[in-house]
């Protein structure tokens, strides 16, 4: 019973990390934050599907939801998200998105260094680097919050259960024509 526990509380924290990536497939298009310029390589900087809007759309994405686990919590005496106030449970939020994205962004930029095409997969990285994104900035800008709420064990078990969650939402987003590839 342990081992369900601390998969649904590692979940839960991490909603806010996993959601701005599928908030940025929904809303993105647009301008590319690269803005189509090529790095030394020749090569595409980021590439056509990392958008400004899709950025801007995901922090509000990852944003919307810990609002919503937030206002869960205050309503059911669950109380991880809801043992800061709301000024600084909100800035974690939009840092611990915005670093989800950071870190999606740094992998596009790696795949387009080792000629990976968008949408191409690249195993591990794909399904781990929002991850590392948001611990990152998290950890850096805000250690007391993150280390509150992150103990060893959620973050082991975010890092081993994040593949396959990334894996079978992924192929969701397939199945229902949000993504041209089902990785």
């Amino acid at each position: 019973m342990e081992i369900l526990k601390l998969l649904a509380l590692t979940i839960w924290l991490m909603l806010p990390a996993y959601t701005p990536n599928n908030f940025a497939v929904l809303v993105g298009g647009g301008k590319p934050i690269d803005l189509g310029r090529k790095f030394v390589d020749g090569r595409r900087i980021l590439g056509d599907g990392k958008t400004f809007r899709g950025f801007m759309g995901g922090i509000s994405g990852g944003l919307l939801t810990g609002i919503v686990q937030y206002g869960i919590e205050k309503l059911s005496g669950f109380v991880y998200y809801s043992s800061f106030g709301l000024p600084e449970i909100l800035g974690f939020f939009i840092i611990f998105s915005t670093g989800a994205l950071a870190g999606d962004i740094l992998g596009s930029f790696v795949k387009r260094r080792l000629a990976i095409e968008r949408g191409g997969p690249f195993p591990v990285v794909d399904q781990l680097d929002f991850v590392f994104g948001a611990f990152l900035m998290s950890y850096m800008i805000m250690p007391g919050v993150f280390l509150s709420l992150f103990q060893r064990d959620v973050i082991l078990t975010a890092i081993i259960i994040t593949p396959v969650l990334h894996i079978l939402v992924n192929f969701l987003a397939y199945k229902i024509g949000k993504k041209d590839v089902p990785w």
